[in-house]
């Protein structure tokens, strides 16, 4: 489920509130639960699995609302809605019917394939960030990235030590095309990010025993016991593993690099 379904024809307003991906779910699920909620890990990894699938912003929101409209209707509440896990089989059933409901598609988006980076190039596209704005985010990932490779003393981590010193240098040139260009793709500059993303987390991986990553996939998989049965095969094993990577980044001070969390 790797494609991405965005409405490739949304303004520029609604292309910088995709950017907002994580922060537009968590607040419309607080909104609709009525009390504050701080969200867990696991509803993050759920909300990053959402994304990867390319599951639209519009749609997870729709979704959310019909959820909670239902459990309103209820006659009799037995518990409180504390979770996103509540909405995930209706995000599952209304993109579906997005998905049915589309004819054609777009495949612009398309991930690059590990180790690949993407060009910055211009395009008919509206930007959605402005450029001091991007260099702010960009210098902000070049600290965060320092003060990892600062921490990663063992000599089991030398190899993360080494992807993150890798990350920092294509991240410098990626500030360069940026700096240079006089038109910004973010889509284009959010695949950059990925793969140094994907770069770093796979050495993570590396560094990792496999007593440590069993221990890791068993917690993820205690958490989702309850929501097992009712999730699509491919949005659970997703999330499980994204769930994975979130642990990773922690005990790695590795920081996230994506504009959805700009």
């Amino acid at each position: 489920m790797e494609n991405d379904n965005r409405d490739t024809n949304a303004g520029p307003a609604e292309r910088l509130n995709y950017f907002n991906y994580f922060t537009e779910i968590e607040e419309e699920f607080v909104r609709r639960r009525g009390k504050p909620l701080m969200i867990s890990p696991m509803d993050w990894a759920l909300v990053e699995t959402w994304k990867t699938a390319g599951i639209p912003l519009h749609i997870v929101l729709r979704a959310i609302n019909q959820a909670f409209d239902a459990y309103d209707a209820r006659a009799q509440k037995h518990r409180k809605v504390n979770s996103l896990f509540y909405c995930q089989q209706q995000v599952e059933s209304t993109f579906a019917d997005y998905r049915l409901a589309q004819v054609g598609g777009s495949s612009d988006f398309a991930q690059p394939s590990d180790g690949e980076t993407a060009v910055i190039e211009p395009s008919n596209k509206p930007e959605a960030f402005p450029k001091d704005v991007l260099f702010e985010f960009l210098a902000r990932c070049d600290v965060q990235l320092q003060e990892a490779a600062s921490r990663q003393s063992s000599s089991q981590s030398l190899a993360v030590k080494s992807a993150i010193e890798r990350a920092r240098a294509r991240l410098a040139d990626i500030s360069s095309e940026v700096r240079g260009s006089t038109r910004i793709d973010a889509e284009a500059l959010e695949r950059d990010l990925d793969g140094l993303d994907r770069m770093i987390l796979e050495a993570a991986r590396a560094s990792c025993g496999e007593l440590e990553l069993k221990e890791l996939q068993t917690e993820a998989q205690s958490h989702l016991r309850g929501y097992k049965k009712k999730m699509d095969k491919a949005i659970y094993e997703q999330t499980v593993q994204n769930f994975i990577s979130r642990r990773l980044r922690e005990k790695n001070n590795i920081p996230r690099m994506s504009l959805f969390f700009l």
